[in-house]
């Protein structure tokens, strides 16, 4: 059983997590709501949408990332190598935020409120990587966002890594019924349209 100091951290975790806008998700679940199917079939969606590692697999990379880095001394020679493979840090960046993510504020005090080794680690790292991209992406607005600190705080409270994803579904599958309510209440198709732009016809 968690400790209560656990059991709240996740909980805080759990809460500001629940609900961020049209994110993959999100958006599919809408969709599948809209067709008329039930909510057993849009929740489904949602997993299937939030099993892809680039929407809900980032805060147990961040953590690999800071082992892998180790020493914070190492921070700068581990991303230029990282970058110049052209792999994201995972971690920093966000496509919504252009300032700090303030749920990364939250969890860096739920962190800080936990200790130990691997968050003052964290701390060190993060501070960083906001210098080295800063100077590395001059025109880029790189800032923390929630999934580092959110994989620092699950595994100080002893998840394992598999279980990082489908805790972050625990929170996210409330705010996805929120709009599967809200889309049935008045509902129309949602049907995107393209435009074909490839070779014309010979």
């Amino acid at each position: 059983m968690p400790s209560d100091e656990h059991a709240r951290a996740i909980e805080t975790y759990l809460v500001a997590t629940l609900d961020h806008g049209f994110n993959a998700s999100t958006f599919t679940s809408r969709v599948i709501t809209s067709t008329g199917a039930d909510v057993a079939g849009a929740v489904t969606g949602g997993i299937a949408a939030l099993s892809g590692p680039l929407h809900g697999g980032a805060p147990s990379r961040a953590v690999e990332m800071i082992n892998a880095i180790g020493d914070p001394a190492n921070t700068e020679r581990w991303l230029a190598a990282h970058l110049a493979g052209g792999n994201k840090v995972m971690g920093f960046g966000h496509a919504v935020y252009r300032s700090e993510d303030p749920r990364s504020r939250l969890l860096r005090e739920v962190a800080e409120r936990l200790g130990g080794e691997l968050v003052e680690r964290a701390i060190l790292i993060e501070e960083r990587v906001l210098a080295y991209m800063r100077e590395a992406k001059p025109d880029a607005v790189i800032q923390t966002n929630v999934e580092f600190y959110a994989g620092v705080v699950m595994e100080q409270c002893g998840l394992p890594h598999s279980m990082f994803t489908p805790t972050f579904n625990v929170s996210r599958v409330i705010g996805w019924c929120a709009h599967i309510l809200e889309q049935s209440a008045n509902n129309k198709i949602i049907r995107p349209s393209a435009r074909y732009v490839g070779p014309p016809p010979v």
